[in-house]
């Protein structure tokens, strides 16, 4: 049996690699990407979407020949049983199990009606192949380079997928290590590389004079920087670090105010211990406005 994986690597992956960048800021081309970050989730893939990753086509199930032939026995001798019982005579026997027989050997093709004879073997079962899914996701992500190119193309164009409505989605999926932390041990090298190169736009200084956006109050890479300052304690050290410690007051009003307000609401107490001693007096002053609610629930 072939490998599909190693068909999809050498034959797909291997021409996404050119245009990484490409598909990263594409509104539906980030998709490919995103669904090996994070298979599967609803803030990527809507109802539709996730119902067509479930479809399955017949010929390529993942049932091997010996068990199909097992399933067919097996199917014999119940229609030998019932007909024993229906005292059906025994030159009959053979056609009532070569309509059985047939049955299966279709596949159990919808009815007139598109619906299955049997539910358990719809078109919509998610069987899928023999490989285990996180097995799969992992050859076609990281064991073929893709990942490790797809950390290059962050690092290099950070600014720009933070500050795109459909890159900085990738961009925050790459940063956190993927769903499950599928990047991690294997690109943490990498994945630091990428916690510098944020945390280096972040750090330039904040100039009204420029017609450029400051990263931190871009309305799309604040939101993203927050979120990642919540979501993965390891950026957020390096971005406090590097980027904000002794500098809070100047990014403590709009759309900044939201990043560094995200370092008291994180549920990391690592995270909020580092920044507290700087953000506590902005917050009492009225400087720096937090949701009380918030803050209590983490510090509890």
């Amino acid at each position: 049996m072939v490998d599909d994986t190693k068909l999809i690597t050498k034959i797909i992956i291997r021409e996404l690699q050119t245009t990484l960048k490409e598909l990263a800021l594409d509104k539906s081309a980030r998709r490919l990407l995103l669904q090996l970050l994070h298979p599967n989730y609803s803030r990527y893939l809507n109802t539709d979407g996730l119902a067509s990753l479930n479809l399955t086509v017949p010929s390529l199930s993942s049932k091997n020949e010996s068990e199909i032939k097992s399933k067919k026995l097996s199917r014999d001798e119940e229609s030998s049983k019932e007909a024993a019982k229906s005292d059906i005579p025994e030159e009959n026997l053979d056609e009532e199990s070569t309509k059985e027989v047939a049955t299966t050997d279709s596949d159990m093709e919808a009815t007139e009606s598109g619906k299955s004879d049997t539910p358990e073997e719809n078109l919509n079962s998610a069987e899928g192949g023999k490989k285990d899914p996180s097995l799969r996701r992992r050859e076609l992500l990281v064991n073929s380079g893709l990942a490790e190119n797809l950390i290059d193309v962050c690092i290099e164009n950070a600014e720009e997928l933070l500050t795109s409505n459909f890159g900085k989605e990738v961009i925050f999926e790459v940063v956190k290590g993927g769903s499950d932390g599928i990047l991690h041990p294997t690109l943490d090298e990498k994945l630091n590389n990428l916690h510098e190169a944020i945390a280096e736009l972040a750090a330039k200084p904040k100039s009204d004079e420029s017609e450029e956006e400051h990263v931190l109050e871009n309305f799309h890479s604040s939101r993203t920087i927050r979120k990642l300052i919540l979501d993965c304690p390891a950026f957020a050290s390096t971005l406090w670090k590097k980027s904000l410690e002794g500098k809070c007051q100047l990014w403590a009003q709009g759309h900044s105010s939201k990043v560094v307000s995200a370092f008291l609401e994180s549920s990391d107490s690592e995270v909020r211990k580092v920044a507290k001693e700087e953000l506590q007096p902005l917050v009492d002053d009225g400087t720096l406005k937090i949701p009380e609610t918030k803050q209590s629930a983490n510090e509890n």
